[in-house]
């Protein structure tokens, strides 16, 4: 005689068929969602959606240090720490991913001279990372700001290299850039109070499997 599937059975079954994984602040459905008492069974793998690329801009430099500060321990500005992991598309941290990270002062100026406010990121087999900076100062392009933004260069073994640039929800120049992608504006939360106060965003890259 054949048992029939229990309360329990049906909700255990459920609850692993209707998972989600955010990435880049989206989340992407990895199986079939439904409330009804016939459960299908699916193998489909967990996906996550490739970063959005975004231009290089004129100011990138190689050979910056490796570091997770880029403030050099003293820094004008709100401080802000960014952090996520570098993943695949199947939403799995890439063991030996880096990051070429590189941004403007509080007030929208880069270091061409120097390295401040630049860091090669070296991450662990989990592929987390979290940088610790300030939030970047906007500038002039043309006759238009560009609003707030960071620049990252991800790399990984047997994955191709994305180039592109992180921003902040709630800038004003945000709907007037031409250069940005929705997906790439980060939520902004703040930890601490008064003036040990930090903001705090988070952002995981995706990358596809090729040549890097």
């Amino acid at each position: 005689m054949t048992k029939s599937p229990t309360r329990r059975d049906v909700l255990m079954s459920f609850a692993g068929s209707a998972a989600f994984a955010a990435c880049n602040g989206r989340p992407t459905r990895i199986a079939a969602d439904t409330a009804t008492t016939t459960v299908p069974i699916t193998d489909e793998p967990r996906v996550c959606e490739p970063s959005a690329e975004n231009i290089e801009g004129p100011f990138f430099k190689r050979g910056s240090p490796h570091r997770m500060d880029l403030t050099g321990g003293a820094a004008l500005g709100e401080p802000l720490v960014v952090q996520g992991t570098v993943v695949d598309t199947r939403c799995l941290p890439i063991a030996g991913a880096w990051l070429e990270v590189w941004q403007a002062d509080h007030t929208g100026q880069y270091d061409n001279e120097g390295d401040r406010f630049r860091a090669t990121l070296d991450l662990d087999d989990d592929a987390h990372y979290r940088v610790q900076t300030i939030v970047p100062g906007r500038y002039l392009n043309g006759r238009q700001y560009r609003p707030a933004h960071i620049h990252v260069k991800a790399h990984a073994p047997g994955h191709r290299s994305l180039t592109t640039q992180l921003y902040f929800q709630g800038d004003p120049f945000n709907d007037m850039d031409p250069f940005i992608d929705p997906s790439l504006i980060m939520s902004m939360r703040y930890e601490g109070t008064g003036g040990e106060r930090t903001a705090v965003c988070r952002f995981d890259f995706v990358l596809e499997p090729g040549r890097p």
